[in-house]
């Protein structure tokens, strides 16, 4: 017992000791190593997901522009939002370049309908190239912590679809495709949980109608199963008219504004050079600008790319509509193809020769569309005179990837847009050449017009136009006037006998209107949408439709040059005038915003332009230049000066005789006389004796200015007479105070006039109220005779001194207006105010009807 007693203690002793030699670190003082959580399955299966919907949607999906040579054209960098506005699907066109709302309301974002309190349902229509898809793509990109992106290629999951597959089985099978495998189902509790964004793509692309009926279906099965989800659906707007979801909110895409046709180019070309600012952009830019009838294509996202693409490839744009649009459809038949060595079976060139036979056709029977029988078949028909091993349908598949045809509908084929139709039809006139007498029989269907000016614009014009003035009507007309503006030859005779027409249509009522007619469709080939929704014609009004209006001598040019020289009053009288004929839409002067809208400053920057204004009100000025009417102090005064001859200055003060009979005697006398050797003698006589009889002064009776510089002058000799009244006047005002500026409206200086309370004595009284009748009379009617003008200058110089220094302004201009009239007059200065008319929300862009 001791033994164990004693052994027991010594090991006490022993791990007591160990304990203080080996005294372990204080165990609050060991920081602990965590413990690394379980890794979120879900957070890392989405993080995964949305880096996988970003790198898929990176790049510009340019589908059947495959060869376009820009496979990398990152989708941020060229990206500009059509926009979307409410619309009914059965008034959504089909076209390529499918009508813009004739509202003018407001452009509304994707976003405004997505990710809102209540979820909403949407179905997004519009024409082929329009946009629809790439809007998707970028949405899904941009979508990240409001909700959850799926977007869906309905094409690429019809079987699925059909075969009665849920949405939740339909997009795991697609990520599962892509090395995506949702092993603890993130989808479905996504879609349960609510708060994605379900976009389903191409419901037209569905071939079949009965197809696309049970993909609607399906698609509101969906939208009933995961309630709390933003559902967009994206239709060419006939498919969706076979096949409408229920409860969908229909929105068509808008084509590009002006402002977004710029910002569309700049994008391009810094994705495509890496310059921030391409010099390329800008050429293309003024290239378009300078060809206002490429304006209907460059709205159309699709038709705008190949532009770029054209003037990439060339480094230019062509000179003329026709060979830009051959460049196009060479660009997209065969040269992306030879500029990326890519091998295609067959003659590349073969296309070119299908489609002019095709394009023809078309023309012929009237239509925009053909069915796929009718297509391959007149392939087929073509193709037995070419030696290829490329069958019709392989032909058409290629065409179609190329993107010059596009099918509209199931089975039905288009050109992407009517000009390449018209284009090709042209050519192949051109090319048979037996065929230009149909032009001939076609002269008076607008249907046939740019075809015929497309075929003129490379041909003799002269069996044309011959055939249009035997037709004699206001279509036939306008398509003559039309052909000598390509440029074309034409016989000497028939140039004469359109020039007669024109100036009989002046005189002429019967034929006016036709003429008018004519020269209004012409001119609408000029028309441009501006961001507000308005159309604005960015070419002048032409001197020969303007004369139908007013041939007075006071309006210059001709022809197809721009009318220039009218009033500001005149302007607008022929904004309403030809509102008035209702042969077109309703006509106004375009405003200051529209002219500098990026769409149509261009065009107009080197002109002057009567702008109409918003409110009721007289037109303004508008130019990027100097300002037209400013009339300098040194024109001003050598004007006035010239004033100073004894005939006029008589014919002035007689306006103010309130001496006795006698003065008028004199008066009489002196401008009897006026003019002779002796004129200055006898004004100087004259006045001599004045002086001696008015013992009340002069400045009583004339005025200070008028008194003053004769009692100054009296004292010199005769023969310097004259030359120091011309000094002394222009002394006694005080010009230097005068701080030239733009002269404004005629009837806001009058107003302005009238309101100047301040007068002395009874010639200023006299004088101020004869000054506000003449100016009011001037108002009346745009012109003043030479002697009214001098009494407008120098009345209202002279009242300068009648009144106070802040009223004083007013009459300064008013005797500028006077200068500037005899400037016009007298041929010093020449007159270059121009016409730029404006519609609201006119119904169409184009005169020819859809087909």
């Amino acid at each position: 017992m001791e033994l164990g007693a004693l052994i027991i203690g010594l090991a006490s002793v022993v791990a007591a000791a160990a304990l203080v030699y080996f005294r372990p670190f204080d165990r609050q003082k060991i920081p602990e190593s965590p413990i690394a959580p379980e890794p979120d399955p879900f957070e890392l299966f989405e993080q995964a997901y949305r880096d996988h919907v970003r790198r898929g949607l990176r790049y510009v999906d340019l589908k059947g522009l495959q060869t376009l040579g820009h496979s990398s054209l990152e989708l941020d960098q060229v990206y500009v939002d059509v926009g979307l506005v409410h619309r009914a699907p059965h008034q959504v066109d089909t076209d390529v370049l499918a009508g813009m709302s004739t509202d003018g309301g407001n452009r509304f974002r994707l976003d405004d309908f997505l990710g809102g309190p209540v979820p909403r349902v949407v179905a997004v229509l519009g024409g082929p190239g329009s946009g629809k898809t790439t809007l998707l793509r970028k949405t899904a990109r941009d979508t990240r912590d409001d909700g959850t992106p799926i977007l869906l290629f309905l094409r690429d999951h019809l079987p699925e679809i059909l075969a009665e597959s849920g949405l939740v089985e339909v997009l795991t099978a697609k990520l599962a495709k892509q090395n995506l495998v949702d092993e603890h189902g993130w989808v479905a509790r996504k879609l349960r949980t609510g708060r994605c964004v379900v976009m389903l793509d191409g419901l037209d692309e569905v071939a079949r109608v009965e197809d696309r009926r049970s993909v609607s279906k399906w698609v509101e099965l969906q939208i009933t199963a995961f309630p709390n989800n933003d559902f967009v659906l994206t239709s060419r707007p006939r498919g969706f008219l076979d096949a409408p979801v229920e409860g969908a909110t229909a929105l068509q895409v808008r084509p590009f504004t002006s402002t977004q046709v710029r910002d569309f180019i700049r994008g391009w070309y810094r994705a495509t050079t890496g310059s921030a600012t391409p010099e390329e952009a800008e050429d293309l830019l003024v290239r378009l600008d300078d060809a206002p009838a490429l304006s209907e294509l460059t709205v159309n996202p699709l038709l705008l790319t190949m532009i770029a693409t054209v003037h990439q490839f060339r480094g230019a744009l062509p000179g003329s509509r026709a060979d830009l649009y051959k460049e196009i459809c060479e660009v997209m038949l065969w040269h992306r193809q030879e500029a990326k060595k890519l091998d295609i079976p067959g003659n590349s060139r073969h296309k070119m020769v299908l489609l002019r036979p095709l394009a023809y056709l078309m023309m012929t029977k009237g239509v925009r569309q053909l069915g796929h029988d009718v297509l391959v078949a007149e392939f087929e028909r073509v193709l037995r005179r070419l030696s290829t091993p490329v069958d019709a349908e392989e032909h058409l598949r290629q065409i179609v990837s190329d993107g010059l045809l596009v099918e509209w509908e199931r089975e039905q084929f288009a050109f992407a847009h009517l000009t390449f139709q018209e284009f090709l039809a042209a050519a192949h006139i051109r090319e048979k050449k037996t065929l230009v007498d149909e032009l001939c029989y076609r002269v008076d269907e607008d249907w046939w017009r740019e075809t015929t000016l497309l075929y003129v614009a490379g041909s003799d014009a002269d069996l044309v136009i011959t055939a249009c003035l035997a037709s004699g009507t206001a279509t036939a007309l306008g398509l003559a006037l039309d052909c000598v503006s390509e440029g074309t030859e034409l016989d000497e005779e028939l140039r004469t006998q359109l020039d007669d027409i024109l100036r009989s249509a002046v005189v002429d009522e019967g034929l006016r209107e036709k003429v008018l007619r004519a020269m209004l469709v012409r001119h609408d080939r000029s028309a441009v949408r501006v961001a507000s929704g308005a159309q604005v014609w960015r070419a002048p009004v032409p001197a020969s439709l303007y004369r139908l209006f007013d041939d007075s001598s006071g309006i210059a040019g001709w022809g197809d040059d721009p009318a220039r020289g009218m009033s500001r009053t005149a302007a607008a009288r022929f904004a309403r005038w030809l509102t008035e004929t209702g042969l077109s839409h309703r006509f106004r002067l375009a405003e200051r915003r529209e002219l500098e809208d990026p769409g149509v400053l261009p065009s107009v920057r080197p002109l002057v332009v009567w702008a109409g204004v918003p409110e009721p009100g007289a037109p303004r000025i508008w130019t990027t230049g100097e300002h037209p009417h400013v009339v300098s102090r040194p024109e001003l005064i050598r004007a006035t000066r010239d004033d100073f001859t004894p005939q006029r200055l008589v014919a002035l003060l007689s306006r103010f005789d309130f001496a006795a009979s006698v003065l008028s005697e004199h008066l009489a006398r002196l401008s009897e006389e006026a003019g002779g050797e002796t004129s200055t003698g006898n004004w100087f006589v004259v006045l001599e004796g004045w002086f001696h009889r008015w013992t009340d002064g002069w400045s009583a009776r004339l005025g200070s200015a008028f008194g003053d510089t004769l009692e100054e002058s009296i004292y010199h000799p005769p023969q310097q007479f004259t030359k120091w009244l011309r000094q002394a006047f222009t002394a006694q005002v005080p010009l230097a105070e005068w701080q030239p500026e733009p002269i404004g409206d005629l009837a806001d200086l009058r107003s302005r006039l009238n309101a100047v309370e301040t007068m002395y004595g009874t010639w200023a009284s006299v004088a101020h109220d004869d000054l506000s009748t003449t100016v009011a009379k001037w108002i009346a009617t745009d012109v003043l005779a030479g002697n009214d003008l001098t009494r407008v200058r120098l009345t209202a110089l002279a009242l300068v001194r009648e009144v106070p220094p802040a009223d004083r302004q007013v009459l300064f201009q008013l005797a500028a207006a006077a200068t500037l009239s005899d400037l016009w007059r007298e041929g010093r200065r020449e007159r270059t105010e121009t016409i730029i008319l404006a519609a609201d929300a006119p119904e169409s862009l184009s005169a020819r009807p859809p087909r």
